[in-house]
């Protein structure tokens, strides 16, 4: 690791420095976060030294940021970093981790985002000459660090004369494990990193050609999944994942058209020595900066779970609210999540869902992909168990569009029983409930038709296609700031923690009058909605309230929870029967009806979009 390390060392006077910093205030920038700055932030910007004129600040070139709070609270300038920082992820698609700075009053800490939690520093007094030399020396180290030290990936890189992006691609392929990395061309992502915790899954629309860039014939995704440190086993790793499922396809005659297809892949390399994961972020840059400074700190916020949440709350603007956004110190651990940075090139490329222009479209894809979900898990015995929005592909065979379920990095390998441990894995606003509340029930194919359900209401009420989202998205934000107490439809979905997203899940999915009420009557109104509208009721009604099964099978009510009663009421304990709807879905005989109910219905919706589209369900 040494060679890494020395990247940090700035007390080499004769090195020369590898950039500048352009440092300047946010209104003087042209980043996406510094729209909703305050004015006392700072942007600090890499510059070229071999340029003559240093430029301006940009979304492409910011580092990092500065959050000066005057009122001294350390909490609120947290808010604001978090805020900001996440727009690094989405307008640089070669950022790993990410820098930030706070400074409250006289103190400074220096922040380090990584893919789980923030670290940050203690407090660098800068009134003192030992707060002051540490801070300085951070600051230089940025001019005189290696790149992949400042947080970006040295596998990707932005040719400007062309204005493509130039990614190497690990050289695992169906039939070699020891190749040479591919190198691949790609203008802006089509999947952006726009969350600061988790995964951080980009995807491109790529070609091995750089004059056929603009005719790409692979995709390309980008990501850290979880994994186990030190260990062979691929049980967890999606190219082998995906290259199982492929030969058992084809080995059962089955076309894998509609099925993603591995070309290569594997784990990036930040050089011949040294893989790209959890270690190679935090052990030769926070090593480092301990080093040169003891004021450095440890873990300031914990999982993911927790992490997580913090930023989307604080994101969505709880810093209104003082005590909401305050940071708990007290909250550590001592576990880090250990993950991998992979990459693989894939076909069919296929475009997002809000790139469909109607919601007949979007039943289709659904449909196409659901079928798949259920071959894979019945034929090769794996369970997807992460249904999103970014999950699903829409393709074109011979002139109509199908379904592609893509994105294998939660999927896991089951048993006879088709169940697995519990383990919270997905996006919250399209997280089952169990899978939210990270609860003891086993996972199974229930959980992401539950999934499917919420993919289904969340585009029936933000709209299928982009130019309909980003309409509605600025519909809201006018009635947000004309209206402080306003929240929109499903904004409890996405914002809050887990048992905050899942309480509110299951108050919308109390009954099927209450999910017509909190959830389907905000559905959009153009052609289409309509169907949309009954086939996320039917899915509803077949997966929790299917009344061709007992009433212990309904619902999503654990009976063992407490219950409101009446002050001065008694209950009587004998009298409770302790059944929970999603352990009684379980069992075999009902997870089989439940499951054949919910293909027909798909089944039956997706001959209906056909017709409406194409005249004909053939």
């Amino acid at each position: 690791m040494k060679e890494l390390r020395d990247g940090l060392n700035a007390s080499d006077a004769a090195s020369n420095p590898k950039r500048f910093l352009l440092v300047c205030g946010s209104g003087q920038t042209q980043t996406k976060a510094s729209e909703n700055s305050s004015l006392n932030d700072l942007i600090c910007a890499v510059v070229d030294p071999s340029v003559t004129q240093l430029g301006e600040a940009n979304s492409t070139n910011t580092v990092l940021f500065v959050k000066a709070e005057r009122s001294g609270r350390q909490d609120l300038a947290y808010c604001q970093l978090i805020h900001d920082t996440r727009s690094l992820y989405a307008d640089q698609p070669n950022r790993r981790f990410a820098w930030g700075v706070t400074i409250c009053a006289t103190l400074v800490r220096v922040i380090l985002f990584e893919n789980d939690r923030m670290v940050s520093s203690k407090d660098m007094d800068v009134t003192t000459s030992t707060g002051l030399a540490a801070y300085i020396k951070f600051i230089v180290s940025l001019c005189f660090c290696e790149e992949h030290q400042l947080g970006y990936d040295p596998s990707m890189t932005w040719c400007s004369e062309n204005k493509y992006w130039i990614i190497k691609c690990p050289g695992r392929t169906p039939d070699n494990d020891d190749e040479q990395p591919a190198t691949y061309y790609a203008r802006d992502p089509v999947f952006v990193a726009d969350h600061l915790f988790g995964r951080h899954t980009r995807g491109f629309y790529a070609s091995d050609d750089p004059e056929l860039v603009d005719q790409p014939d692979t995709f390309i995704k980008d990501a850290w999944p979880h994994a186990e440190r030190g260990s062979e086993d691929t049980s967890r790793d999606e190219l082998a994942i995906l290259q199982d499922i492929v030969q058992q396809l084809k080995t059962r005659g089955i076309d894998t058209t509609g099925y993603v297809r591995p070309v290569r892949g594997g784990t990036v390399r930040l050089d011949d020595d040294h893989d790209d994961n959890t270690d190679t972020v935090l052990d030769p840059v926070v090593g480092d900066i301990e080093a040169a400074h003891p004021q450095m700190g440890t873990i300031a916020e914990n999982d993911e779970t927790d992490a997580g949440a913090l930023a989307t709350k604080l994101a969505a603007g709880c810093g209104k609210d003082d005590e909401a956004c305050a940071i708990d110190d007290s909250s550590r651990v001592e576990v880090i999540p250990y993950r991998v940075h992979r990459r693989l090139a894939l076909k069919p490329i296929g475009k997002p869902l809000y790139a469909l222009s109607s919601p007949y479209e979007l039943i289709i894809v659904l449909a196409d992909a659901m079928t798949a979900h259920s071959k894979i898990l019945n034929l090769c015995g794996y369970l997807h168990r992460d249904i999103s929005t970014n999950n699903i592909l829409a393709i074109e065979v011979d002139g109509r569009v199908r379904g592609v379920l893509i994105d294998f990095d939660c999927a896991i390998k089951v048993g006879s029983q088709r169940r697995v441990r519990a383990e919270r894995t997905g996006t919250p606003p399209f997280m089952s409930i169990n899978n939210l509340r990270n609860s003891s029930v086993e996972r199974s194919e229930l959980d992401d038709w539950e999934s499917l359900l919420y993919v289904v209401c969340w585009l029936g009420v933000y709209g299928v296609s982009g130019a309909n989202q980003s309409k509605y998205q600025a519909d809201i934000e006018r009635k947000c700031r004309t209206d402080k107490n306003y929240k929109p439809p499903l904004y409890k979905w996405e914002y809050g923690t887990f048992e905050e997203v899942a309480d509110s899940k299951e108050r919308c999915l109390t009954g099927l009058e209450r999910f017509t009420s909190s959830v389907l009557n905000h559905f959009k109104t153009e052609p289409g909605y309509d169907m949309l509208k009954e086939l996320a009721h039917e899915l509803c009604q077949w997966l929790l309230f299917n009344l061709q099964l007992d009433r212990a099978y309904r619902g999503v009510v654990n009976t063992t929870k407490p219950h409101y009663r009446r002050p001065g009421t008694r209950v009587n304990t004998n009298t409770i029967i302790v059944e929970d709807p999603f352990v009684k879905r379980l069992e075999k005989d009902a997870r089989d009806k439940i499951n054949d109910d919910l293909a027909e219905v798909m089944d039956l919706y997706k001959r209906a979009a056909v017709t409406a589209l194409y005249g004909s369900c053939q």
